[in-house]
């Protein structure tokens, strides 16, 4: 992920309101009726960017699943992409347990991607990394929730796309 797509964390976080934090669903295996297997591996693929929002989500990810996706690395806007390359259901309406994938006609930057933890609505509460002021070019894009997870209730925006996580 290039440094600048944290730009878009600034963007989301600011039309978000905190919301209380719930803990994390059983794991499940992957393959389970009805899902695409997708490689998976024990480690977190996007070492090096520890504390960015695709790091965060791909610690959701494992933390719901037991293991990481191995499709979905790079820029966040990419990941719609991806997923849907690697086999994975993407869809256009918000999912419970999915990574909800904000591109940069909706945010700046490259993008930013979130776990989603519930859809109410027209609202989702979604579980990111690095959201919140003070990115900058010399601080490579890090901002006050850089490499701290977060829980928030946000609108359902058209235009995001929903990864679903098996």
């Amino acid at each position: 992920m290039k440094p600048n797509g944290i730009v878009a964390a600034v963007a989301v976080g600011s039309a978000l309101s905190m919301a209380a934090s719930s803990a994390p669903a059983p794991a499940s295996a992957d393959g389970a009726a009805g899902h695409t297997k997708t490689p998976t591996v024990d480690h977190n693929p996007l070492t090096g960017y520890e504390g960015y929002c695709t790091w965060g989500a791909q610690e959701q990810i494992r933390d719901h699943t037991g293991h990481y996706l191995t499709a979905l690395t790079g820029n966040a806007e990419d990941w719609a992409n991806q997923a849907a390359a690697a086999g994975m259901t993407v869809v256009g309406d918000a999912q419970p347990h999915s990574i909800a994938v904000f591109s940069s006609a909706l945010v700046g930057g490259v993008g930013h991607v979130a776990w989603v933890e519930a859809v109410n609505g027209n609202t989702i509460t979604i579980i990111e990394m690095n959201d919140g002021p003070g990115a900058t070019a010399e601080n490579g894009y890090r901002t006050t929730g850089f490499n701290l997870f977060d829980t928030r209730t946000v609108q359902a925006v058209p235009g995001t796309s929903y990864i679903v996580i098996p």
